[in-house]
């Protein structure tokens, strides 16, 4: 017998199942102050490797590292308000 199609729940999309453990999704808002955490202090990091320009040189590229990594945090917290399952 089969379960009809509105039963059965979407699957993550892929970058979603490799970014956020199952776990998560049962305590969503704990994981999401822990994310918003972790994203403020990324952002914080760019900004002051992108302040010490003068010291890193042509090392500065570096900043964005911390930024991208912001940027992707913020996203999954996104997404896991959201549901995390929509596409």
């Amino acid at each position: 017998m089969h379960a009809p199609v509105d039963s059965v729940p979407p699957s993550p999309p892929v970058l979603m199942r490799f970014l956020v453990r199952s776990s998560e999704y049962r305590r969503p808002r704990l994981w999401v102050r822990v994310r918003v955490a972790c994203g403020l202090f990324n952002v914080v990091l760019g900004v002051l490797l992108l302040a010490a320009f003068h010291w890193l040189g042509p090392l500065t590229w570096l900043a964005a590292l911390p930024l991208a990594g912001a940027a992707l945090i913020f996203w999954t917290v996104y997404r896991l308000q959201r549901g995390g399952v929509q596409s």
